[in-house]
């Protein structure tokens, strides 16, 4: 199996066919995508798996020159075991400190607990071998909200035998 990296970027309309887009939103396929798999090779920002699937883990970017909406991938780890279960950690955050009576559980999860109240995180973490390993977080913070959140996975599925 030749790994073989994922060009473009989640933001731009050029990549390659055949490459499928995914974002935190997606957490159905993601999980799809990463159960019964073991991730052979870490390369940058790429992870392969066992079967032949490319991923490219990309922070969103949001365009500002305040950083607001900005993700950076900061952890990127291989598994050599089968994974047998995913979770997902949300936690963005942003410039307002007075959400009162209508946060949510991801605006209050460890906000008082954090020196950096502006850092947020996006972590995905999977299950192999009785052990809980980070497979990849984005650290970040949304700012005012308007230049968006995240992280976008670029996925290059494995050839069928037909391909």
């Amino acid at each position: 199996m030749t790994f073989k990296p994922i060009e473009g970027t989640a933001s731009s309309w050029r990549t390659e066919p055949g490459v499928i887009r995914l974002n935190e939103e997606n957490q159905d396929e993601i999980t799809q995508l990463l159960l019964w798999r073991k991730v052979t090779k870490v390369d940058g920002e790429h992870l392969l798996l066992n079967d032949g699937t490319v991923i490219k883990a990309i922070g969103h970017e949001g365009g500002c020159a305040c950083s607001a909406g900005d993700y950076d991938l900061s952890v990127l780890n291989g598994v050599d075991n089968v994974i047998t279960r995913v979770a997902f950690d949300y936690c963005p955050t942003g410039d307002d400190e007075g959400w009162g009576d209508e946060s949510t559980a991801a605006q209050r999860c460890e906000y008082e607990a954090r020196e950096d109240r502006y850092e947020g995180h996006y972590r995905i973490f999977v299950f192999a071998e009785n052990q809980r390993i980070n497979l990849m977080q984005f650290d970040g913070s949304d700012g005012n909200g308007y230049y968006g959140t995240g992280f976008e996975l670029l996925v290059r599925p494995a050839e069928t035998k037909g391909d």
